[in-house]
């Protein structure tokens, strides 16, 4: 079957089916218009918010709030989008009005669908992305300019008050628990102190510095005994020298008493010294239990301060990061462009939805029209017969003229003889 011929045949089904092919298309035409009207226009507005950097380099006052993030975000979109919270910016902006008659489920229900906070990653300095983000963008959609930009606006406000009010509300908590840490490693380090004290007045142990004093009048005392003593060894080794010589004049005979002297002066000296070392060590002798006892407390005494100090200058950085927060000086986010007004709607165009819809019922109605050709193959032409049978007919009647009633559009198709 030629070219030609297919043509011919698609001729003379479309003139055969001329007029349901046209009502299918009415019909369908019809749907589509009333359709389109039917679809209300809906218009965007957009605002897009951008993550400040800290206005304090992080190397001078290191934040005590993480930045911004995509976890902080959610966050803060949960909060915005919570049931009350948006019934609440609804009924601000005056949208209830429109939803009047819904309950209260399907009103959040549209509201969400109209609403939403979109965050933009920042870019990486890695291989892997660390959650930051850069911009936020915060889009409402409605039936009307108007409410459809008071929206956005409200949500942008309601996300950065939230936002800042989220990290300072952080900034306060780690302040205060700090704080409050502090105070009971104050009170704990204050106790300790007062326990060691205690112990050492009941068991008779000097304090911390006399004890350091002690320790230093012993070293003072040994050294003082060790320089006597080493007097008193060259005074005795002269001494033998001398008894070594028996022709002694009177002179060195007096210089020889007077080192017996100065030798019995420093054997007094030492045995005052001895005794005064022995004495203060006695004094500085403690039994090993008390010992071991005292030092545990030292050594829980230590632990603490080195806790107390540790957690004091974790506290200035968070009375630092709450100053910060609370002067607007930390990261935060601010409106880079306002809610937009939205000049055309955001919605498809109702021309273009009835032409497109025009266009497939015609091509609907042309496959039903062909269908139905199709499930009633009949030889309708000599052609057709002598095509598909191999000999022509015996006889063509040939078709009437057209009636005048016709129109131009079916005048345009050539009429084909049937056979019989």
């Amino acid at each position: 079957m030629s070219l030609s011929d297919w043509i011919d045949e698609l001729r003379d089904m479309v003139r055969r089916r001329f007029w349901l092919i046209v009502r299918l298309t009415v019909l369908g035409c019809v749907a589509a218009l009333l359709y389109a009207l039917s679809q209300a226009h809906e218009y965007t507005s957009q605002a897009v918010l951008q993550v400040e950097d800290a206005k304090v380099a992080d190397a001078l006052a290191p934040p005590t709030v993480s930045g911004a993030d995509a976890r902080q975000l959610q966050i803060v979109e949960q909060r915005v989008m919570s049931h009350d919270a948006i019934l609440d910016m609804a009924a601000e902006v005056g949208v209830l009005d429109e939803l009047a008659g819904l309950p209260d489920s399907e009103k959040v229900s549209v509201l969400r669908r109209s609403l939403s906070v979109s965050g933009v990653a920042a870019a990486r300095t890695g291989t892997t992305g660390d959650g930051a983000i850069s911009l936020v963008r915060v889009t409402a959609t409605w039936g009307d300019r108007e409410t459809a930009q008071a929206l956005a606006q409200e949500v942008t406000r309601r996300t950065v008050d939230l936002s800042q009010n989220k990290r300072l509300e952080r900034a306060e908590e780690t302040l205060s628990f700090f704080t409050l840490r502090q105070s009971r490693l104050e009170a704990e380090v204050a106790d300790l102190e007062e326990r060691l004290a205690n112990f050492r007045r009941q068991n008779g142990m000097p304090e911390e510095g006399a004890r350091a004093s002690q320790e230093r009048e012993i070293e003072a005392l040994r050294a003082e005994i060790l320089s006597v003593e080493r007097q008193m060894i060259v005074l005795e080794r002269q001494l033998e020298r001398e008894a070594g010589d028996g022709n002694l004049t009177r002179l060195e005979e007096r210089e020889r008493d007077e080192n017996i002297a100065r030798l019995n002066d420093l054997t007094e000296q030492r045995d005052y010294l001895s005794e005064s070392l022995a004495t203060v060590s006695a004094a500085g002798e403690i039994d090993p239990a008390l010992q071991a006892e005292l030092t545990r407390l030292t050594r829980m005494l230590e632990t603490k301060r080195e806790e107390l100090a540790s957690v004091s200058e974790s506290r200035k950085a968070a009375e630092i990061g709450f100053q910060l927060e609370s002067e607007g000086q930390s990261e935060h986010l601010s409106v880079l462009e306002p809610a937009s007004w939205p000049d055309y709607p955001s919605t498809p165009s109702r021309t273009k939805f009835a032409v497109l819809g025009a266009f497939a019922s015609l091509m609907v109605a042309f496959g039903i029209a062909l269908l139905l050709d199709l499930m009633n193959p009949v030889i309708r032409s000599a052609a057709v017969m002598e095509r598909d049978l191999g000999f022509a007919p015996v006889a063509v009647i040939p078709e009437a003229p057209p009636s005048k009633r016709r129109s131009m559009l079916m005048r345009a198709f050539r009429g084909r003889r049937r056979a019989f």
